[in-house]
């Protein structure tokens, strides 16, 4: 065989061992998440005060900071994941800022340019969702269960990969 074959053959088992290992730990992360406080018909600030509707919908749940340097890097990344969602019938991103005070998000919010769904959390909803570190994704399926569970920063073929496996196995 090639050597350079068989170098693209053990790169590429590397590569598929890494992401199907990662996506079995956010859903096995996922399986112990059952928060009580449901994010539908929560108010969420957007420039025409619309409400979250998940209902059937497979969907991106983005906690994240003001102050987190790893949100903040990641914003162009966040802001491409929901303009890529917007208009799509079965997929929903929505977003819960970990609380900061009010003035200073809406400041954060017309400076950076954000024009995705945020709620504004409390400590409540942030301890019933296990939130343990920003950010934090979790994918819902249509049923608003938990499905997957990922802190960090995650990739796009991670974060499509996992939407599709919900919305064609949990939907």
């Amino acid at each position: 065989m090639n050597k350079n074959v068989k170098a693209g053959f053990q790169y590429g088992g590397a590569l598929a061992l890494l992401l199907s290992a990662t996506f079995f730990l956010a859903w096995f992360r996922a399986l112990d998440t059952e928060p009580v406080v449901s994010l539908d018909g929560k108010e969420f600030r957007t420039p025409i005060g619309e409400k979250a509707n998940i209902k059937g919908k497979t969907t991106v749940v983005y906690f994240w900071a003001t102050w987190c340097g790893v949100c903040n890097t990641n914003l162009p990344l966040v802001k491409w994941y929901a303009s890529t969602l917007k208009d799509q019938n079965h997929f929903a991103f929505i977003s819960v800022e970990e609380g900061e005070n009010s003035s200073a998000l809406k400041d954060y919010l017309e400076k950076q340019a954000v024009d995705f769904p945020v709620i504004v959390g409390n400590p409540m909803l942030l301890r019933d969702w296990g939130i343990r570190g920003y950010p934090s994704f979790y994918i819902l399926d249509g049923q608003g269960r938990v499905r997957f569970a990922e802190s960090g920063i995650m990739s796009p073929l991670g974060m499509f990969l996992r939407l599709i496996w919900a919305r064609i196995f949990w939907s």
